[in-house]
C-alpha cells in the first residue's frame, strides 16, 4: 500500500490516510483510498498488455465518460491527475482515480429482475447517445457448425493434460457443446437473421461495472477504459451485457423489456440477438482460453465467473425458440396491447 500511496502523492497530491483493497475486477486492482478531505476509487493496472495495445483507445472511452457526464449520463467524475492528464504513470504502473460512488455491486448470475431492467434500460440510453447508423453490410456470418466444432475440440486437446478442477470443468463442457453442435445439419446458419443496426458502443458492458442503488436504479457506470464509444453492432451489445452478467430468464427479460423501454428495436433486430447469444456462445470457446494464459489477477475469482458464464451456455442453446418466444411476447405483445388500448380510449 505505500507503493500507492506515494503514487498518488506524486500524480494527484492526494494525502491518502487510509486504504482499502476492493475485492472486484479481473484485470485490475481496485482499491477504496480515504484522504482527510474526501473518498476516492483508485484502479491500478494490473494486465500490462492491455496498456500496451489499447492505451489510446482507454484514453478515449474515459474522454467519453466526462462528456456524456455533462449530459447528465451517470458517469463517475474522473480526476485528473497534477499534469491535467486522465490516466497517471508512476514507476512502472498507471492508475486511474474517480470520485467515490455510494450504491450495491453484483457478480454475475446475482442480478435481480428489478436491476437488470434498469441496466438493460442504462445501455439502452448510452447508444441513445449517438445517432442510429444505417444498416450495416460488414456483420460478419456466423460460423458453421463444422468450425465450431473444430475450434472447441482444439481447445478441448489444449487442456488435455491439464490438472485440475477446471481443466476438467472445461473439458466437459466442451464435450456437451460439441455434441450440440454435431446434431445439427452442415447448412445451419444459412438465412440466421443478423444484426443490422450499428453505432458507437460500449464493447464490454457487464454486471460488475455497474453500481446500483437501494432501490435497484442505477447509481454510476463505472468502468470506461475498453474504448467506449468505437463502432460496433447493438445487438452485440446488449449480448455481452445478458452473457457476461450471467442472467438468468426472468433476468433476461427484464434486461430486454428495460433496453426496449428505452430504445425501441424492430423484432428482426431481436431475433439476431438471441441467435447470437443461444448459437453464436454454443459455437464459441467463451474466453475459455484465458485461464491457459493466466492473463487474470485473481485466477480463483477468475474460474468462479467463467464458470457462471460458461456453464449456461448449452442449456441457453437448447432454450433457445423458448426463450426468445419469451423476450419477443414481452417486447412486442405488450406494446401492441398498449396501442390498442390507446387506440381505443381516444375514440
Amino acid at each position: 500500500m505505500d507503493k500507492l500511496k506515494a503514487a498518488l502523492r506524486e500524480a494527484y497530491g492526494f494525502h491518502a490516510q487510509q486504504v482499502e483493497r476492493i475485492a472486484y475486477g479481473l484485470w485490475e486492482e481496485s482499491f477504496s483510498v480515504w484522504t482527510r478531505e474526501k473518498r476516492y476509487y483508485v484502479k491500478r493496472f494490473y494486465a500490462k498488455w492491455r496498456l500496451q495495445t489499447r492505451y489510446p483507445d482507454m484514453l478515449k472511452g474515459l474522454a467519453l465518460s466526462q462528456e456524456l457526464r455533462q449530459k447528465g449520463f451517470p458517469a463517475p467524475a474522473l480526476i485528473l491527475t497534477i499534469d491535467n492528464d486522465w490516466l497517471a504513470n508512476v514507476d512502472g504502473e498507471t492508475y486511474q482515480v474517480n470520485e467515490w460512488v455510494d450504491g450495491c455491486c453484483y457478480h454475475p448470475g446475482e442480478l435481480q429482475e428489478d436491476e437488470a431492467r434498469a441496466m438493460g434500460g442504462l445501455l439502452a440510453r448510452f447508444h441513445c447517445q449517438f445517432e442510429r447508423a444505417e444498416p450495416s453490410a460488414k456483420m460478419l456470418p456466423y460460423v458453421t457448425p463444422a468450425v465450431a466444432i473444430h475450434t472447441c475440440e482444439e481447445l478441448r486437446l489444449r487442456y488435455e493434460s491439464a490438472k485440475g478442477a477446471f481443466p476438467s470443468y472445461v473439458r466437459s463442457l466442451l464435450a456437451q457443446q460439441i455434441l450440440l453442435l454435431k446434431s445439427l445439419p452442415s447448412n445451419f446458419t444459412e438465412n440466421l437473421p443478423t444484426a443490422t443496426l450499428s453505432g458507437p458502443c460500449f464493447h464490454s458492458f457487464w454486471v460488475e461495472q455497474v453500481i446500483f442503488q437501494p432501490n435497484g436504479q442505477i447509481a454510476a457506470l463505472v468502468d470506461w477504459t475498453d474504448g467506449a464509444g468505437k463502432p460496433g453492432l447493438w445487438a452485440q451489445d446488449i449480448v455481452t451485457g445478458i452473457h457476461l452478467s450471467a442472467l438468468n430468464e426472468t433476468a433476461i427479460i427484464a434486461f430486454c423489456s428495460g433496453y426496449q423501454n428505452a430504445n425501441r428495436l424492430p423484432k428482426n433486430e431481436w431475433k439476431a440477438v438471441f441467435t447470437m447469444l443461444c448459437y453464436g456462445h454454443v459455437a464459441s470457446t467463451n474466453f475459455l482460453d484465458s485461464w491457459l494464459v493466466k492473463h487474470n489477477r485473481r485466477m480463483e475469482h477468475w474460474e468462479k465467473i467463467a464458470k457462471e458464464w460458461t456453464c449456461i451456455v448449452p442449456q441457453r442453446f437448447i432454450r433457445w425458440r423458448e426463450l426468445e418466444e419469451k423476450v419477443l411476447d414481452a417486447l412486442f405483445v405488450q406494446v401492441d396491447d398498449q396501442a390498442a388500448n390507446v387506440q381505443y380510449t381516444s375514440k
